[in-house]
Protein backbone atom coordinates (compact mmCIF):
# COMPACT_ATOMS: atom_id res chain seq x y z
CA UNK A 1 0.00 0.00 0.00
CA UNK A 2 1.25 3.46 -0.91
CA UNK A 3 0.24 7.06 -0.23
CA UNK A 4 0.35 10.02 -2.59
CA UNK A 5 3.04 12.62 -1.98
CA UNK A 6 0.28 15.25 -2.10
CA UNK A 7 -1.01 14.07 1.28
CA UNK A 8 2.48 14.28 2.76
CA UNK A 9 2.84 17.76 1.35
CA UNK A 10 -0.37 18.88 3.08
CA UNK A 11 0.93 17.59 6.44
CA UNK A 12 4.34 19.13 5.79
CA UNK A 13 2.81 22.56 5.17
CA UNK A 14 0.72 22.25 8.34
CA UNK A 15 3.81 21.43 10.43
CA UNK A 16 5.64 24.44 9.02
CA UNK A 17 2.70 26.72 9.93
CA UNK A 18 2.46 25.15 13.38
CA UNK A 19 6.14 25.83 14.05
CA UNK A 20 7.27 22.20 14.20
CA UNK A 21 11.06 21.78 14.03
CA UNK A 22 11.09 20.40 10.49
CA UNK A 23 14.87 20.04 10.33
CA UNK A 24 14.96 17.93 13.50
CA UNK A 25 12.10 15.81 12.22
CA UNK A 26 13.63 15.03 8.83
CA UNK A 27 17.09 14.50 10.30
CA UNK A 28 15.66 11.79 12.54
CA UNK A 29 13.73 10.32 9.63
CA UNK A 30 16.78 10.37 7.37
CA UNK A 31 14.47 11.82 4.74
CA UNK A 32 15.07 14.36 2.01
CA UNK A 33 12.42 17.05 2.51
CA UNK A 34 13.05 18.38 -1.00
CA UNK A 35 11.24 15.33 -2.39
CA UNK A 36 7.95 16.41 -0.82
CA UNK A 37 6.79 18.76 -3.61
CA UNK A 38 7.01 15.96 -6.17
CA UNK A 39 3.45 15.12 -7.10
CA UNK A 40 4.43 11.69 -8.40
CA UNK A 41 5.98 10.64 -5.10
CA UNK A 42 4.27 7.59 -3.58
CA UNK A 43 5.59 6.30 -0.28
CA UNK A 44 4.97 2.90 1.37
CA UNK A 45 2.01 3.32 3.72
CA UNK A 46 3.69 1.50 6.60
CA UNK A 47 6.23 4.35 6.78
CA UNK A 48 3.48 6.61 8.12
CA UNK A 49 3.59 4.88 11.50
CA UNK A 50 7.31 5.68 11.84
CA UNK A 51 6.71 9.20 10.54
CA UNK A 52 4.07 9.98 13.19
CA UNK A 53 6.07 8.27 15.91
CA UNK A 54 8.96 10.65 15.24
CA UNK A 55 6.62 13.66 14.93
CA UNK A 56 5.26 12.78 18.39
CA UNK A 57 8.82 12.52 19.74
CA UNK A 58 9.99 15.80 18.17
CA UNK A 59 6.92 17.78 19.28
CA UNK A 60 6.27 16.00 22.57
CA UNK A 61 2.60 16.06 21.57
CA UNK A 62 0.69 12.73 21.73
CA UNK A 63 -2.27 14.33 19.94
CA UNK A 64 -0.30 16.13 17.24
CA UNK A 65 -2.72 15.06 14.49
CA UNK A 66 -5.55 16.97 16.15
CA UNK A 67 -3.41 20.03 16.83
CA UNK A 68 -2.17 20.18 13.23
CA UNK A 69 -5.72 20.24 11.82
CA UNK A 70 -6.26 24.04 12.03
CA UNK A 71 -3.01 24.48 10.09
CA UNK A 72 -3.80 22.01 7.29
CA UNK A 73 -4.16 23.70 3.90
CA UNK A 74 -7.20 22.77 1.83
CA UNK A 75 -6.45 19.57 -0.09
CA UNK A 76 -6.61 20.31 -3.78
CA UNK A 77 -7.45 16.92 -5.20
CA UNK A 78 -6.92 17.96 -8.82
CA UNK A 79 -8.75 15.34 -10.90
CA UNK A 80 -10.84 14.25 -7.89
CA UNK A 81 -11.81 17.87 -7.28
CA UNK A 82 -12.60 18.31 -10.98
CA UNK A 83 -14.95 15.32 -10.84
CA UNK A 84 -16.74 16.85 -7.87
CA UNK A 85 -17.25 20.22 -9.55
CA UNK A 86 -18.35 18.84 -12.92
CA UNK A 87 -20.84 16.33 -11.44
CA UNK A 88 -24.49 17.43 -11.19
CA UNK A 89 -24.80 17.00 -7.40
CA UNK A 90 -22.54 16.68 -4.37
CA UNK A 91 -23.75 13.13 -3.74
CA UNK A 92 -23.05 11.99 -7.30
CA UNK A 93 -19.70 13.75 -7.26
CA UNK A 94 -18.66 11.98 -4.05
CA UNK A 95 -19.57 8.56 -5.41
CA UNK A 96 -17.74 9.28 -8.65
CA UNK A 97 -14.64 10.70 -6.94
CA UNK A 98 -14.37 7.80 -4.48
CA UNK A 99 -13.90 5.42 -7.42
CA UNK A 100 -10.50 7.04 -7.85
CA UNK A 101 -9.51 7.31 -4.18
CA UNK A 102 -6.52 5.10 -4.88
CA UNK A 103 -4.90 8.11 -6.54
CA UNK A 104 -4.60 9.52 -3.01
CA UNK A 105 -3.87 6.33 -1.06
CA UNK A 106 -4.17 2.57 -1.37
CA UNK A 107 -4.76 2.35 2.39
CA UNK A 108 -7.59 4.87 2.70
CA UNK A 109 -11.20 3.64 2.77
CA UNK A 110 -14.00 6.22 2.39
CA UNK A 111 -17.67 5.62 1.65
CA UNK A 112 -20.86 7.70 1.73
CA UNK A 113 -23.86 6.21 3.55
CA UNK A 114 -27.40 7.60 3.51
CA UNK A 115 -30.11 5.57 5.25
CA UNK A 116 -32.88 5.96 7.82
CA UNK A 117 -30.32 6.89 10.46
CA UNK A 118 -29.00 9.79 8.41
CA UNK A 119 -26.11 10.68 6.10
CA UNK A 120 -22.45 10.23 6.92
CA UNK A 121 -19.05 9.86 5.36
CA UNK A 122 -17.34 6.77 6.81
CA UNK A 123 -13.55 6.73 6.98
CA UNK A 124 -10.90 4.16 7.82
CA UNK A 125 -7.49 5.71 7.37
CA UNK A 126 -5.55 2.45 7.49
CA UNK A 127 -5.99 -1.26 8.03
CA UNK A 128 -2.63 -1.35 9.81
CA UNK A 129 -2.79 -1.73 13.57
CA UNK A 130 -0.46 1.06 14.67
CA UNK A 131 -1.56 3.59 17.31
CA UNK A 132 0.40 6.39 15.60
CA UNK A 133 -1.87 6.17 12.54
CA UNK A 134 -4.64 7.84 14.55
CA UNK A 135 -3.02 11.10 13.40
CA UNK A 136 -3.53 10.19 9.75
CA UNK A 137 -7.20 9.40 10.30
CA UNK A 138 -7.90 12.58 12.30
CA UNK A 139 -6.20 14.63 9.58
CA UNK A 140 -8.17 12.87 6.83
CA UNK A 141 -11.49 13.48 8.60
CA UNK A 142 -10.66 17.16 9.00
CA UNK A 143 -9.54 17.50 5.38
CA UNK A 144 -12.68 15.76 4.10
CA UNK A 145 -14.82 18.29 5.97
CA UNK A 146 -12.86 21.22 4.50
CA UNK A 147 -12.99 19.69 1.03
CA UNK A 148 -16.75 19.08 1.25
CA UNK A 149 -17.29 22.67 2.40
CA UNK A 150 -15.25 23.93 -0.52
CA UNK A 151 -17.10 22.05 -3.25
CA UNK A 152 -20.52 22.92 -1.79
CA UNK A 153 -19.71 26.62 -1.30
CA UNK A 154 -19.97 26.27 2.48
CA UNK A 155 -23.25 24.34 2.60
CA UNK A 156 -21.65 21.19 4.04
CA UNK A 157 -21.39 21.33 7.83
CA UNK A 158 -20.72 18.37 10.13
CA UNK A 159 -23.47 17.62 12.62
CA UNK A 160 -21.45 15.09 14.60
CA UNK A 161 -18.07 13.39 14.34
CA UNK A 162 -17.27 9.90 15.54
CA UNK A 163 -13.60 8.96 15.60
CA UNK A 164 -12.21 5.44 15.56
CA UNK A 165 -9.51 6.39 18.07
CA UNK A 166 -9.78 7.30 21.74
CA UNK A 167 -9.41 10.85 23.09
CA UNK A 168 -5.99 12.14 24.06
CA UNK A 169 -7.02 15.74 24.56
CA UNK A 170 -10.06 17.29 26.20
CA UNK A 171 -13.49 16.99 24.65
CA UNK A 172 -13.55 20.77 24.27
CA UNK A 173 -10.37 20.70 22.13
CA UNK A 174 -11.81 18.16 19.71
CA UNK A 175 -15.10 20.03 19.42
CA UNK A 176 -13.31 23.35 18.89
CA UNK A 177 -11.32 21.85 15.99
CA UNK A 178 -14.25 20.08 14.30
CA UNK A 179 -16.96 22.59 15.22
CA UNK A 180 -19.47 19.95 16.34
CA UNK A 181 -19.95 17.20 18.95
CA UNK A 182 -17.27 14.49 18.82
CA UNK A 183 -17.50 10.87 19.96
CA UNK A 184 -14.72 8.30 20.21
CA UNK A 185 -13.84 4.60 19.93
CA UNK A 186 -16.09 3.87 16.95
CA UNK A 187 -15.70 0.93 14.58
CA UNK A 188 -14.86 3.52 11.92
CA UNK A 189 -14.64 7.29 11.81
CA UNK A 190 -17.84 9.02 10.71
CA UNK A 191 -18.76 12.53 9.59
CA UNK A 192 -22.52 13.01 10.01
CA UNK A 193 -24.19 15.74 7.95
CA UNK A 194 -27.54 16.95 6.64
CA UNK A 195 -28.71 14.48 3.92
CA UNK A 196 -30.10 17.43 1.92
CA UNK A 197 -26.51 18.40 1.05
CA UNK A 198 -26.26 15.28 -1.12
CA UNK A 199 -28.65 16.99 -3.53
CA UNK A 200 -26.66 20.24 -3.67
CA UNK A 201 -26.34 21.09 -7.36
CA UNK A 202 -22.92 22.18 -8.53
CA UNK A 203 -22.97 25.49 -10.42
CA UNK A 204 -20.08 24.13 -12.49
CA UNK A 205 -21.84 21.00 -13.66
CA UNK A 206 -20.97 20.33 -17.27
CA UNK A 207 -21.55 16.89 -18.84
CA UNK A 208 -18.83 17.43 -21.45
CA UNK A 209 -16.28 18.42 -18.81
CA UNK A 210 -17.40 15.53 -16.63
CA UNK A 211 -16.64 13.11 -19.44
CA UNK A 212 -13.18 14.63 -19.94
CA UNK A 213 -12.47 14.53 -16.21
CA UNK A 214 -13.52 10.88 -15.95
CA UNK A 215 -11.24 10.02 -18.87
CA UNK A 216 -8.39 11.86 -17.15
CA UNK A 217 -9.06 10.10 -13.84
CA UNK A 218 -9.12 6.71 -15.57
CA UNK A 219 -5.86 7.49 -17.33
CA UNK A 220 -4.23 8.47 -14.04
CA UNK A 221 -5.48 5.27 -12.45
CA UNK A 222 -4.21 3.17 -15.37
CA UNK A 223 -0.82 4.89 -15.13
CA UNK A 224 -0.73 4.06 -11.43
CA UNK A 225 -1.56 0.40 -12.14
CA UNK A 226 1.35 0.28 -14.57
CA UNK A 227 3.72 1.86 -12.06
CA UNK A 228 2.61 -0.78 -9.57
CA UNK A 229 3.27 -3.45 -12.18
CA UNK A 230 6.84 -2.20 -12.62
CA UNK A 231 7.32 -2.32 -8.82
CA UNK A 232 5.90 -5.83 -8.77
CA UNK A 233 8.36 -6.92 -11.46
CA UNK A 234 11.25 -5.44 -9.49
CA UNK A 235 10.14 -7.42 -6.46
CA UNK A 236 10.05 -10.62 -8.52
CA UNK A 237 13.51 -9.84 -9.90
CA UNK A 238 14.88 -9.42 -6.38
CA UNK A 239 13.67 -12.93 -5.61
CA UNK A 240 14.64 -14.63 -8.89
CA UNK A 241 17.68 -12.81 -10.23
CA UNK A 242 20.14 -15.40 -8.96
CA UNK A 243 18.16 -18.20 -10.59
CA UNK A 244 19.08 -19.40 -14.04
CA UNK A 245 15.53 -18.80 -15.28
CA UNK A 246 14.49 -15.15 -15.00
CA UNK A 247 13.19 -14.24 -18.42
CA UNK A 248 10.03 -12.38 -19.37
CA UNK A 249 7.91 -15.53 -19.55
CA UNK A 250 8.87 -16.53 -15.99
CA UNK A 251 8.18 -13.08 -14.59
CA UNK A 252 4.90 -12.79 -16.52
CA UNK A 253 3.77 -16.01 -14.90
CA UNK A 254 4.73 -14.64 -11.45
CA UNK A 255 2.67 -11.46 -11.91
CA UNK A 256 -0.28 -13.29 -13.45
CA UNK A 257 -0.15 -11.85 -16.98
CA UNK A 258 0.36 -13.38 -20.39
CA UNK A 259 3.80 -12.43 -21.80
CA UNK A 260 2.22 -10.49 -24.65
CA UNK A 261 0.03 -8.53 -22.21
CA UNK A 262 3.02 -7.79 -20.00
CA UNK A 263 4.96 -6.39 -22.98
CA UNK A 264 1.97 -4.21 -23.89
CA UNK A 265 1.51 -2.83 -20.37
CA UNK A 266 5.21 -2.05 -20.02
CA UNK A 267 5.21 -0.34 -23.40
CA UNK A 268 2.28 1.83 -22.24
CA UNK A 269 4.30 2.62 -19.12
CA UNK A 270 7.14 3.87 -21.31
CA UNK A 271 9.55 1.06 -20.54
CA UNK A 272 10.31 -2.57 -21.38
CA UNK A 273 11.15 -5.75 -19.54
CA UNK A 274 14.79 -5.63 -20.64
CA UNK A 275 15.08 -2.00 -19.45
CA UNK A 276 13.63 -2.87 -16.04
CA UNK A 277 16.06 -5.78 -15.70
CA UNK A 278 18.99 -3.57 -16.72
CA UNK A 279 18.03 -0.79 -14.31
CA UNK A 280 17.49 -3.28 -11.49
CA UNK A 281 20.84 -5.00 -12.06
CA UNK A 282 22.68 -1.67 -12.22
CA UNK A 283 21.04 -0.35 -9.03
CA UNK A 284 21.73 -3.61 -7.18
CA UNK A 285 25.34 -3.69 -8.34
CA UNK A 286 25.90 -0.08 -7.20
CA UNK A 287 24.42 -0.79 -3.79
CA UNK A 288 26.43 -3.98 -3.26
CA UNK A 289 29.65 -2.33 -4.37
CA UNK A 290 29.22 0.81 -2.27
CA UNK A 291 27.56 -0.54 0.85
CA UNK A 292 28.89 -4.08 1.34
CA UNK A 293 32.18 -5.94 1.35
CA UNK A 294 30.73 -8.64 -0.89
CA UNK A 295 33.45 -9.95 -3.22
CA UNK A 296 32.93 -8.81 -6.79
CA UNK A 297 32.87 -12.42 -7.98
CA UNK A 298 29.80 -12.94 -5.77
CA UNK A 299 28.18 -9.70 -6.98
CA UNK A 300 28.44 -11.07 -10.53
CA UNK A 301 26.02 -13.86 -9.67
CA UNK A 302 23.88 -11.83 -7.23
CA UNK A 303 23.08 -9.48 -10.11
CA UNK A 304 22.12 -12.30 -12.44
CA UNK A 305 25.22 -12.54 -14.66
CA UNK A 306 26.66 -15.91 -15.54
CA UNK A 307 30.19 -14.72 -16.31
CA UNK A 308 32.42 -12.10 -14.63
CA UNK A 309 33.54 -10.75 -18.00
CA UNK A 310 29.92 -10.05 -19.01
CA UNK A 311 29.31 -8.24 -15.73
CA UNK A 312 32.48 -6.14 -16.07
CA UNK A 313 31.58 -5.07 -19.61
CA UNK A 314 28.01 -4.21 -18.64
CA UNK A 315 29.03 -2.23 -15.57
CA UNK A 316 31.64 -0.27 -17.53
CA UNK A 317 28.97 0.55 -20.11
CA UNK A 318 26.51 1.66 -17.41
CA UNK A 319 28.81 3.74 -15.24
CA UNK A 320 31.88 4.54 -17.32
CA UNK A 321 34.14 2.85 -14.76
CA UNK A 322 35.05 -0.64 -13.62
CA UNK A 323 33.38 -2.20 -10.55
CA UNK A 324 36.64 -1.80 -8.61
CA UNK A 325 36.87 1.90 -9.50
CA UNK A 326 33.23 2.44 -8.57
CA UNK A 327 33.72 0.76 -5.16
CA UNK A 328 36.79 2.87 -4.42
CA UNK A 329 35.02 6.14 -5.27
CA UNK A 330 31.63 5.39 -3.69
CA UNK A 331 32.32 3.21 -0.67
CA UNK A 332 30.03 4.07 2.24
CA UNK A 333 31.73 3.80 5.65
CA UNK A 334 30.41 1.03 7.87
CA UNK A 335 29.28 3.55 10.53
CA UNK A 336 27.35 5.74 8.05
CA UNK A 337 24.00 4.08 8.95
Amino acid sequence: MRDSGQFLLVVHEAMVKAGVDINALYTRLGYDAEKLPLKDLRTPHQQQALFWQIVEAVTGDPDIGLHLCPHLPLYRGEVIEYLMFSSPTFGEGMLRALKYLRLVSDALSVRVVSDDAGARICVIGSTLEAPQLRHTEISVVYELIQFARSVTEGRFEPQKIKLRCSARSTQAEYEAVFGCPVEFDGSESEIWFDPAVLDYRSPRWDPDLLKLHEELAQKRLSDLHRRDLVEQIRKVLSQRLELESCDLEDVADEVGLAPRRLRFELSRAGTSFSQIVTDFRYALARRLLARTEEPIDNIVYLTGFSEPSTFYRAFKRWSGMTPVQYREQNRVPADAG
